[in-house]
Formats: C-alpha cells, structure tokens, sequence
C-alpha cells in the first residue's frame, strides 16, 4: 500500500461503523391509507452521545430511511418537513434534513425510499422505541392522507448502558 494512502484507509475504517444504516430492531408494520399508499421504515442509523454530567440530556442523531409505495393511479406528494420523530416521553422532533421544504413526488403505480435525519438533545434515545409520525406529510393533491405512526425501536443498548457506575 502506498504511504499516502494510509490517513484515508484508516478514516474509512473509524467512520464506517459510524454511519451504517440497518434494520430497526424491532420494526412496526407498514402505515397505510384506506387507498393502499404504505409508509415503512427500511433501515436506520441511531447516535448517541451519553451527556455523564447531565443526565437525560444525551445528543442523539437518528437517520431514517423510508419506503413510500403508492398503488394508485395519481401522483401523491411526501412533506418531508411535516415529519416527526416522537420519543417514549411524547416530545415530538421536527427534521433537520436539508430542503426537507421541498416535497418528493412518487408517481402513480411507483414508489420511493429516501432518509430523513432528526436530531435532539434530551427525550430521544437510540435504545427506546420511537414513532414516526407522518400527520399531514403525505397528500394527494391538497387533499392530505391520514397514515397512522410507525413504531420501531432503533438498536439493542451496548452492555452495561443505564447501569450506575460504582457508588
């Protein structure tokens, strides 16, 4: 290997893990509409950095990518900023995606994944299950289509995690 090289093989190595998108540890089933258009989480990436000297204010990145199928014969819009990440405390976090302002549209008969990226301090954490709440996010036309909420949980928590440490 040539010695250059080794400072960009080694930051791919540290931040690989880091990133990974996987499946939910426990999924929910599919939201769905009365029409057929289905909401599923796909896969998912959860961060978080525990806060020792302040205790329930931990950093948590979540990074959710989502499949929306839509059977019909008309096009329906995703407002990817009327999505929210609610935590088991019922705080609700809006998207931190970029030009999240700006809806996707899924063609008839055609469906598409994208990730939408939440971030928060406190409420959220990647060990507990969260919901993904889609009110008013998904319209046909003006008409906007009721979808109930995504429940999953993002990961299993690391060993030893909520354990008091020592007296």
């Amino acid at each position: 290997m040539r010695p250059h090289l080794l400072p960009t093989a080694f930051l791919l190595v540290v931040l690989t893990p880091a990133c990974a998108m996987t499946s939910p540890l426990q999924n929910g089933s599919a939201a769905t509409t009365a029409g057929g258009i289905a909401m599923v989480v796909e896969r998912q990436s959860c961060d978080e950095t525990v806060q020792p000297r302040q205790p329930g204010n931990d950093l948590v990145e979540a990074i959710v990518e989502l499949e929306v199928r839509n059977p019909t014969d008309q096009p329906v819009a995703v407002h990817r900023d009327r999505l929210r990440l609610t935590a088991p405390d019922g705080s609700s976090i809006r998207t931190s995606t970029w030009f999240a302002n700006h809806p996707l549209t899924i063609a008839a008969a055609q469906r598409q994944t994208f990730q939408v990226r939440f971030m928060s301090r406190g409420g959220l954490s990647c060990w507990k299950p969260m919901e993904l709440r889609a009110d008013g996010a998904v319209t046909r036309g003006a008409e906007p289509l009721t979808l109930a909420a995504v429940r999953f949980t993002p990961a299993h928590a690391p060993p030893g995690y909520g354990t008091p440490s020592g007296p």
